[in-house]
């Protein structure tokens, strides 16, 4: 997937940023939500996006990401605890270009238990 110009653009403006070129530290998540989502919304997974709450999110930057760079996203699951008779469900996605790693994202999710 391409990071468009306009998408930096309309993100950093989104954020009160200067628009510089230079992709905003948050901005991988615009990319790796969706790679993840369609980890997640496997059928067989069973997870019921009614129940999940956004929890944390962390960024690993190994280079700078420029407006017009070309990258891939591939999430892995890496946790699946219970605690309370609640899920927390850690995710990892990596984000590559032609050299590369250029960032890791790691994504939790909490995913409230049923309540009968």
């Amino acid at each position: 997937m391409q990071i468009t110009p306009a998408s930096v653009t309309r993100f950093a403006q989104a954020l009160g940023l200067a628009d510089d070129g230079t992709v905003p530290p948050t901005f991988l998540i615009s990319l790796t939500l969706p790679a993840a989502e369609r980890l997640v919304e496997d059928p067989e997974f069973g997870l019921d996006w009614s129940r999940v709450l956004h929890r944390e999110q962390r960024f690993a930057y190994h280079r700078e990401l420029r407006a017009g760079a070309a990258v891939t996203c591939a999430s892995t699951i890496e946790s699946i605890k219970t605690v309370a008779g609640n899920d927390l469900l850690a995710l990892r996605t990596d984000v590559a270009d032609d050299a590369g790693l250029v960032a890791e994202v790691w994504t939790t999710l909490f995913v409230a238990g049923d309540p009968q």
